[in-house]
């Protein structure tokens, strides 16, 4: 679930930005080795993606908040709470935004169809467009692709 999770904000994102201003990467790739801060970087904002938010991802987003950065957590309904919750315990409540995965697609599929349901299914249709041409690109697995059909 969490690569399904990550490769759909890497579609959403391709959909809006330029190709040339963040990276995807496989999604068990770690951060480290990559000399990234995060599952994205992108201007000064760093997207984490997971459906488990813990203390290591909260030391992450401590790390990239003394580098200038502002961390966003994505995340699934079920665990915005949690993420909530240890940011509070590590005195970083405010400082990290966090999101549920739900939400984001939601917002961004309307505004782009421009609130209108006629158009919405086929932006959606784009973004499963770009989700599986990442799933081919960065990852082994073709059970991880979705078949959606635009009605």
């Amino acid at each position: 679930m969490g690569a399904v999770l990550q490769h759909l904000v890497a579609a959403k994102l391709s959909v809006i930005l330029p190709p040339d201003k963040f990276q995807v990467h496989g999604a068990f790739v770690a951060d480290s080795p990559t000399d990234r801060g995060g599952d994205f970087v992108i201007n000064n904002m760093i997207l984490h993606c997971t459906t488990a938010p813990g203390e290591p991802l909260i030391q992450k987003c401590r790390a990239n908040i003394r580098a200038g950065c502002l961390p966003v957590i994505i995340t699934i309904f079920d665990r915005v709470r949690t993420a909530f919750d240890l940011s509070t315990d590590a005195d970083l409540s405010g400082r990290i935004d966090i999101w549920d995965i739900q939400q984001f697609f939601s917002t961004n599929i309307n505004e782009h169809s421009l609130f209108d349901s006629a158009t919405r299914n086929s932006k959606f249709a784009n973004i499963i467009g770009k989700y599986n041409a990442i799933i081919a690109e960065v990852e082994t697995d073709p059970s991880l692709r979705i078949e959606f059909e635009a009605k």
